[in-house]
């Protein structure tokens, strides 16, 4: 399972907690993992859910370099274990959600140092080439999985489907919850044998 994000987004914060909620509930082995995305559709969100002008040049440049900086600051974090990069990934959307933080080096310092990241390899790491390059593999990975939007989970071996399945609007739990326990099976079939999907559930596609 793959879930395309972004590191401070709103819809992304929700739909991870969804995800992981997903995991600690089902009986099922689910591995997933949070991948930063980012385009200009990604910007715009993150304007319209502020509030904020669309065509204020400035203030749009500003949004694109804090959440280009904030995926590489996960990716960083992700370096030192899985544990560490999605707590901190967490805890960031919370300080910018629910402590009205805008993203910032010293929200960063605030969080690696509440959970016990290196700093010193951090801070390395949240600039190097190899962090900037691991990020354009993420945004050659959404290309290939057809991803134009956050948040967009994509999932493979789901159970009598044998290929790849993706959800543009992960929202609510009870899709996702049905969807991995192949209760949208035939959900899934009508839309890979239509082409263009015409059940319920408007933002199931394959791949």
């Amino acid at each position: 399972m793959y879930l395309f994000i972004n590191p401070v987004g709103r819809k992304s914060y929700q739909s991870e907690k969804n995800i992981i909620k997903l995991v600690n509930n089902l009986d099922t082995d689910i591995r997933f993992r949070f991948i930063p995305f980012l385009n200009l559709n990604t910007v715009t969100n993150v304007l319209s859910e502020h509030n904020l002008p669309l065509n204020n040049l400035d203030i749009r440049n500003r949004a694109f370099n804090n959440i280009y900086q904030a995926s590489l600051d996960y990716k960083a974090a992700l370096f030192q274990g899985k544990k560490h990069g999605r707590s901190f990934l967490l805890n960031l959307q919370n300080e910018v959600f629910n402590g009205n933080r805008e993203y910032s080096d010293e929200v960063v310092h605030d969080i690696i140092t509440s959970i016990g990241i290196d700093s010193e390899m951090f801070e390395s790491d949240r600039h190097s080439k190899f962090t900037i390059e691991s990020f354009k593999r993420d945004q050659q990975m959404a290309a290939e999985m057809n991803v134009t939007t956050h948040s967009t989970m994509v999932l493979y071996n789901l159970a009598n489907i044998d290929f790849g399945v993706s959800l543009t609007d992960c929202s609510s739990y009870d899709t996702l919850r049905s969807l991995c326990l192949g209760k949208l099976n035939d959900e899934i079939m009508l839309c890979k044998n239509n082409k263009v999907h015409k059940g319920s559930v408007t933002s199931l596609h394959t791949i």
